[in-house]
């Protein structure tokens, strides 16, 4: 497995696409503000998110970050608009419990790898956010390795990824800065880690400005980027140095569907035009993008990637499963998934799995097992691809 593969979730996914206002303020809880979530369901979209918030905030404080992300589990397994914005509310927690725990270490400590590990990312822009000034020797020791997280662990990942989105912010969306302190992470794994979150920052940035009501908050500070282009989908890529290509098109898609209102036929078209190997980059961008988007519905997911062709179909089944996977860091939907395509696309499916398998279990014994869920003709597939890395 090329170990970089692992940005496509990268989390952008449906969540910040759809994207209406970001919910990581600073602020306390007013005690007006404090309801329990039963009561939150019948408001406007906007003061529903709020008032969710306000409760996440209230749990946070009286038992912990934990406790915080199951309620919020249980939250959207009522509510599915507070499923799609899920991942700004976990970056609330996150961000949250920075404040509440005073170190990045200790708060990422009290995070857990659900609604595409939200919460590490809001740790690290708060602490970024807490900073007079940002240099590289700030931000070198934050993510390290240790008996626990081996170097290329979902968890660490989620640490880096999180360092970029916290850089982009706290450079007020200078993508160039921003990509150039994720340069001065030692590996290459790290780097790539980090402009994903960069990248990610930057859209998530774009959609907000474009989607946000105006009784929304803005407490997230983000400002107009300049770092995309409606006469140019595939900017920033298409002007930036081969360094940085493979992660910008991992996220590329999500602002090309933002420009074409999830025109998805349309959007494998602007893929095709991408040159050489990140085109395929690019189809397994918009695969995640629909996970994302129709909330890894698998039937949908087959409707949708099917309005490729050839190999973008393929293409776009590999990014999809990612999604299913990364989502929760489990690696039971992908299998899910799998079950349901066509059989010239499950083997590479499986493998997918198989791939996936690697960072989020340091374990073997784990990755044979999550291989052993799947249809028995293509669960040597599945460990061949776990055994490779």
């Amino acid at each position: 497995m090329d170990r970089v593969e692992i940005v496509t979730r990268q989390g952008l996914g449906w969540c910040c696409a759809l994207l209406l206002l970001l919910l990581v303020g600073t602020g306390g809880v007013r005690a007006d503000e404090v309801n329990g979530p039963e009561t939150c369901r019948g408001k406007e979209f906007a003061q529903k998110m709020q008032c969710y918030r306000a409760h996440l905030e209230m749990v946070l404080q009286t038992q912990g970050s934990e406790q915080a992300l199951t309620a919020l589990e249980q939250i959207t397994a009522q509510d599915g608009e507070a499923l799609r914005e899920a991942h700004p509310l976990v970056h609330h927690i996150g961000q949250q419990s920075f404040t509440r725990y005073g170190t990045a270490t200790e708060a990422m400590a009290h995070c857990r790898d659900v609604f595409w590990s939200g919460c590490y990312h809001g740790v690290l822009q708060a602490y970024l956010s807490s900073l007079p000034t940002v240099e590289p020797q700030h931000i070198l020791p934050l993510c390290p390795t240790s008996e626990k997280v081996s170097a290329y662990s979902f968890q660490r990942y989620n640490c880096l990824h999180g360092l970029g989105h916290g850089l982009t912010i706290q450079f007020r969306y200078d993508l160039l800065k921003s990509l150039a302190f994720c340069d001065a992470l030692p590996g290459s794994w790290d780097r790539e880690s980090c402009y994903g979150g960069v990248f990610m920052e930057n859209i998530v940035t774009f959609q907000n400005a474009r989607h946000a009501q105006p009784s929304a908050e803005h407490e997230h500070h983000h400002e107009a980027t300049s770092f995309l282009n409606a006469q140019d989908l595939l900017y920033p890529c298409s002007v930036l140095t081969e360094k940085y290509l493979r992660a910008c098109y991992l996220m590329q898609t999500s602002a090309i569907l933002t420009f074409l209102n999830y025109d998805f036929a349309q959007a494998f078209t602007y893929c095709a035009r991408v040159q050489g190997e990140h085109q395929t980059t690019c189809y397994r961008s918009l695969g995640r993008d629909i996970s994302g988007y129709t909330l890894r519905d698998a039937a949908r997911v087959n409707e949708l990637c099917r309005l490729g062709a050839g190999d973008q179909v393929r293409q776009c089944f590999i990014g999809a499963v990612k999604d299913f996977i990364l989502t929760d860091a489990s690696p039971d939907p992908g299998v899910k998934l799998c079950r349901s395509l066509d059989a010239p696309f499950k083997k590479d499916c499986y493998a997918t799995v198989g791939e996936m398998s690697v960072p989020l279990f340091d374990d073997k014994a784990l990755r044979v097992q999550a291989c052993r869920k799947g249809e028995d003709e293509f669960v040597d597939a599945c460990l061949a691809s776990a055994a490779a890395f």
